[in-house]
């Protein structure tokens, strides 16, 4: 949970270590519309802390 909060944008990778979900899943839900991606030119895909912050249950 640190890691969500140290950054405003994160790799699939690192989404995929912090939903515990594998990487391949990660650009599946990219591509579903389930999580918000920003693809920089041609490079890699980069994902919003909120758009993954949405999918977190939420502490009470």
């Amino acid at each position: 949970m640190e890691l969500l909060m140290k950054k405003r944008f994160f790799r699939p990778d690192e989404v995929a270590e912090i939903l515990s979900l594998s990487r391949r899943t990660v650009y599946r839900m990219i591509r579903d519309g389930r999580l918000t991606g920003v693809r920089l030119g041609s490079g890699p895909w980069r994902i919003a802390r909120e758009s993954i912050q949405q999918l977190l249950p939420q502490s009470r």
